[in-house]
């Protein structure tokens, strides 16, 4: 224990010691950590520090290893937080770690199976020793199984998971620390931000969990025509280790090669927005960590999906708002998305709709007088997020990663066909969508719904009150014992020091027992007055 103690706080030196030689010491001093050491590094250090505070603060977390660099991108999302200069240098993280030697990786195949993995009579009948990718949490090498079927296996790092504990544990502290001591960013409840970021990455670490996701959108997308998800081969998938079909398949991002393969740019695009309306509208359930290495095209012109760590969720209720809230936009009807806002509950009910309209005018004007296959709602919402503050608006978590899904998107299919705009292609499936949900069916439905779960709390009320009236009877029992042990208190001092005193009268040599008994006793009596 004191050897993890130790450790931990090594660990907590080396990240003060970056913030300061970083151009951080003022904010590494507020902190109330190693301040002697901090001022002395700032002084005599003569490393190299770059005026902006986003590079500052990029820079720091990249020398800071991968739960930071993955903080950090995180936190590049969060312009309701940071300033825009700052949320924009740090998506400029990368997530780049040397792969684990092949041995290594052998040891932990064989630890995850609980038998030789590799080798003859081993699980798989082939393995390629050089990774395909390689990230902070997994790396992935490509194999063949026994009955001839390709697949890529997604193989956790060692100890990556105590690694990611020790340093949320040490986030955790700073965040507390940063809450108290910069009371004037207390706007930015830096607790919550990292409870937040603990969730995802917690949710990375776990490969079953992973398999679990990729089953799923491969359930939805089942019939959806020209979207596919690789297979999870659970037989040898663990919390250690994903097995997956090996797909083939050309990057998105590979415009030139895509096109040599005879694919149609603008079928290309099409199925990607079929797609990402049927996550997000349809189900309510998308893939949170799209970026181009994650997209590839197979032969067939199927969009691909891999690596489902990291996913959103949006409830119906928001689906709707989300979809009213679009369309106004796209309409240019700025009062009725000022109105969704506040029926959402986005910002305070009470916030002035006029006033909160010409905010959305101010960002929202300049983005609609481009050229239609210009215009960015993922742009739009960056902008939408950074006037929180103003409004009081409510972090929506799951939005912000709807709105990293979307810059992505609409870069890709920009970079095939410069000349589409993807909200325009959507837009007819959204409006039929949406007026499916927010005419009067839809109404009923979710009324239907809304009665459905009143009624099963009406139901399960006594079952709640009696439990609830359980819980108050065990805490009344306790504060009962407590009290019952305090009133015995006294007359405990009171034999004690008595005791002490009689051990003294036969010990005259001791001097302690008669001053211990003499205050034992004195605070017998004086408690036993105050109970009184």
């Amino acid at each position: 224990m004191r050897f993890k103690g130790l450790r931990r706080n090594i660990r907590l030196l080396f990240i003060i010691h970056v913030l300061a030689t970083h151009g951080l010491a003022a904010m590494a001093v507020r902190l109330r950590l190693f301040s002697p050491y901090i001022w002395l590094l700032s002084l005599f250090s003569q490393e190299y520090r770059p005026k902006e505070l986003g590079v500052q603060i990029r820079v720091a977390l990249e020398r800071l290893g991968p739960s930071f660099i993955k903080f950090g991108q995180m936190l590049s999302t969060r312009v309701d937080l940071l300033p825009m200069d700052v949320a924009l240098e740090l998506k400029k993280l990368q997530d780049h770690v040397p792969p684990e030697p092949f041995d290594v990786v052998e040891c932990l195949l064989n630890k995850a199976y609980k038998q030789d993995a590799l080798g003859e009579g081993g699980l798989f009948a082939s393995f390629d020793k050089e990774p395909v990718a390689a990230a902070s949490i997994a790396q992935v090498h490509f194999a063949t199984l026994h009955n001839g079927q390709e697949v890529a296996v997604k193989i956790r790092r060692p100890n990556i998971d105590r690694m990611i504990e020790a340093d949320l544990s040490i986030l955790r502290m700073l965040a507390a620390l940063f809450d108290r001591y910069f009371p004037e960013y207390e706007r930015l409840k830096a607790p919550r931000v990292v409870e937040e970021f603990a969730v995802t990455i917690l949710g990375e670490l776990n490969l079953r969990s992973e398999g679990a996701h990729a089953s799923r959108f491969a359930d939805q997308v089942k019939d959806l025509e020209g979207v596919g998800v690789p297979e999870v081969f659970w037989d040898y998938t663990n919390t250690d280790v994903l097995v997956t079909e090996r797909i083939h398949g050309i990057p998105i991002d590979e415009r030139d090669a895509l096109m040599a393969a005879g694919h149609d740019p603008f079928t290309i695009c099409k199925n990607l927005q079929n797609m990402f309306f049927h996550m997000v509208f349809i189900h309510g359930y998308f893939h949170a960590d799209l970026h181009p290495g994650n997209i590839f095209v197979s032969k067939e012109g199927k969009i691909l999906l891999v690596d489902f760590g990291i996913v959103g969720r949006l409830e119906m209720q928001s689906r709707v708002y989300l979809a009213d809230m679009m369309l106004a936009f796209l309409k240019q009807d700025y009062k009725r998305a000022a109105e969704v806002h506040v029926e959402a509950g986005y910002v305070p009910y009470d916030t002035d709709v006029s006033a909160f309209e010409d905010a959305l005018r101010e960002i929202a004007v300049p983005i609609f007088n481009r050229p239609l296959k210009d215009i960015s709602i993922a742009e739009l919402l960056f902008y939408l997020f950074a006037v929180t503050e103003r409004f009081q608006m409510e972090t929506q978590p799951q939005l912000l990663l709807l709105q990293k899904s979307m810059v992505v998107i609409e870069g890709v299919t920009r970079e095939l066909h410069p000349d589409i705009n993807i909200w325009e292609l959507a837009k007819p499936l959204i409006s039929s969508w949406a007026i499916e949900h927010l005419g009067p069916k839809g109404k009923a439905q979710r009324l239907l719904q809304e009665s459905k779960h009143y009624i099963h709390a009406w139901m399960h009320l006594p079952e709640d009150i009696n439990a609830h009236l359980s819980e108050l009877e065990k805490r009344l029992d306790r504060r009962t014992q407590t009290s019952a042990t305090m009133s015995m208190l006294p007359l405990l001092l009171l034999v004690f020091g008595g005791l002490s005193i009689g051990f003294a009268w036969h010990q005259p040599a001791l001097s302690y027992p008669w001053a211990l008994g003499a205050l034992l006793m004195v605070s017998g009596f004086w408690l036993q007055w105050k109970q009184k």
